[in-house]
């Protein structure tokens, strides 16, 4: 009977420390990813339209990173809009908020602006489209 006791008992504790290990990992991961994501823009980019101001503020660079487990796609993204590559429906001036809703933990910049180029053109308010790429990529 102890002999049974002891083997339920180690077999529950190995189970256990396996699932523990198993709902970790994941979050080690995407810490990680939007760790180098976050180094990979803090001093490196430029936030605002003056070239030199490349100091964000933590909490906007996390916002911008947060998800991804592509580090390198949040910044892409934000890059290729904030030079003046995609249209709002009103120019390609964008407010670099706006930038960040957008480009926020994406994992493929290019289906993410593609899919807001599209959107607009199709019709939709650009707010709109924002909280649906944001969704999908």
């Amino acid at each position: 009977m102890k002999s049974q006791y002891n083997l339920i008992r180690t077999v529950l504790f190995v189970s256990i420390t396996a699932l523990t290990g198993l709902t970790v990992a994941p979050v080690a991961m995407a810490a990680d990813h939007e760790s180098q994501c976050f180094n990979d823009i803090q001093g490196k980019l430029s936030w605002n339209d003056d070239n030199n101001n490349m100091n964000w503020e933590p909490e906007n660079v996390k916002q911008l990173c947060k998800g991804t487990t592509n580090p390198t796609e949040p910044r892409k993204c934000f890059s290729s809009i904030k030079t003046g590559r995609v249209n709002w429906g009103k120019g390609t001036d964008w407010e670099w908020k706006n930038i960040i809703n957008l480009c926020s933990g994406t994992n493929d910049a290019e289906k993410t602006i593609a899919c807001f180029n599209n959107g607009v053109s199709a019709g939709s308010d650009w707010r709109d489209v924002i909280l649906l790429c944001q969704r999908t990529h």
